[in-house]
């Protein structure tokens, strides 16, 4: 416990999923302050926000639309604003693909199959990471944690604007790395398999049991497995550790 004390925290994608649960374990650290951020659903934002202050965590809601910079960068402004400054920034908004898209031929991809992920997913995170910056330099500290996947470490068959969106995340860690330092430092984290509510919509249960089949733990990871991992990248645990992709995914993907 305590690991994130006194931290303040930017969460974009915070309203669900990953991001959800990743703000509230950070609220069980001891994040200060922590803003939630969403794009579409105001209500699921505001109930993660009511979440993180029962916690003893404080917090604001945010929206922006990721894909646009000046939306992004008014956001992070604002988020300073609030908090005084911004320690973490941790980018889980993501495309939400569906089934049609994730399972189509990927030699016949249209254009925005493979442009809507890649402004979300890739476009988005520099975004954050380009608005966050100017404040981290500033404070002559910052802590910066993308999100790639197992696809975009290892390929896929399937979801080709996904993997090439998530790939190239992982090349803006690997190339910024350099830039930021010393007193910033960025990394990703590629989840596998794991349990959220979107991923076991999209796969029939047939398909979830080849899955499991090819990981060597047999089983989908927990989003917590997840978020105890941008914890640990988030926090003084990992301070020498920069410029990497941490992959969770219960030993499928072996580096």
């Amino acid at each position: 416990m305590g690991r994130l004390k006194g931290k303040r925290v930017l969460i974009t994608g915070a309203s669900g999923g990953l991001g959800k649960v990743t703000a509230l374990e950070f609220a069980k650290e001891g994040a200060k302050s922590i803003a939630v951020h969403y794009s579409t659903s105001e209500d699921k934002a505001l109930k993660t926000l009511s979440e993180i202050k029962k916690l003893g965590s404080n917090g604001i809601t945010v929206k922006a639309d990721v894909s646009d910079y000046e939306e992004v960068k008014s956001m992070i402004d604002l988020v300073a604003g609030k908090f005084g400054m911004i320690d973490v920034v941790v980018a889980y908004a993501g495309y939400p693909a569906s089934k049609e898209d994730w399972f189509a031929d990927p030699l016949d991809l249209s254009d925005d199959a493979l442009d809507n992920p890649w402004n979300v997913d890739l476009k988005g995170s520099y975004h954050c990471i380009r608005a966050a910056v100017p404040h981290m330099k500033r404070q002559k500290h910052g802590n910066i944690v993308l999100v790639s996947s197992t696809p975009g470490v290892a390929g896929d068959a399937v979801g080709l604007g996904f993997t090439l969106a998530k790939s190239a995340v992982r090349g803006l860690v690997r190339s910024l790395a350099p830039v930021l330092g010393p007193n910033i430092r960025i990394n990703a984290i590629a989840p596998g398999s794991i349990g959220t509510e979107a991923n076991l919509n999209t796969y029939t249960k047939d398909q979830m049991n080849d899955l499991i089949e090819t990981v060597p733990l047999k089983r989908f990871g927990k989003p917590l497995e997840v978020a105890k991992v941008a914890v640990f990248l988030a926090s003084d645990d990992s301070s020498y550790i920069d410029g990497q992709t941490i992959v969770v995914d219960g030993g499928e993907v072996r580096l």
